[in-house]
């Protein structure tokens, strides 16, 4: 039994960690009137810097597709992206940002990914690379419990 409470003690702080980072990006995208969906397909597509399509952004970003479909055609209301049928399948539409949808990431954005940078430049290399690995073996390693 103690070795489940040291255990559980460190994982529950992780969780909660966890759940603070994704806060902090609720809580940006709020302050901006957009949704944490929302933040996240405009920041992928300004980090793709080119059109994707909505099953390329849920495989990416393990969304479902109707969380996604709900975001895009809330963004394409408001005038930020377009979707365009991708060559060979008109289903398949590609997700391109707009004037107004440039103009968002510039201003929400690029800002966000600036804090980013910053904040990661304040890890070591060292940690950076231990902060990645570790947290992709963790992934790897629940995934292979979960399923």
């Amino acid at each position: 039994m103690e070795n489940k409470k040291q255990i559980t003690g460190p994982l529950a702080v992780f969780n909660q960690l966890y759940k603070e980072l994704d806060d902090i990006y609720h809580q940006y995208a709020k302050e901006h009137g957009i949704s944490t969906t929302a933040l996240w397909l405009m920041y992928s597509l300004y980090e793709e810097g080119k059109a994707y399509t909505q099953r390329e952004f849920c495989q990416a970003w393990h969304y479902p597709p109707q969380t996604i479909n709900s975001a895009l055609k809330n963004l394409e209301k408001q005038g930020f992206l377009m979707l365009k049928p991708a060559s060979g399948n008109q289903k398949n539409k590609l997700i391109v940002l707009s004037g107004k949808g440039r103009q968002l990431v510039r201003q929400v954005i690029s800002p966000l990914i600036a804090a980013e940078t910053d904040a990661f430049q304040g890890l070591t290399e060292e940690e950076r690379d231990c902060m990645l690995s570790l947290t992709g073996k963790y992934i790897e390693l629940l995934r292979s419990k979960v399923n």
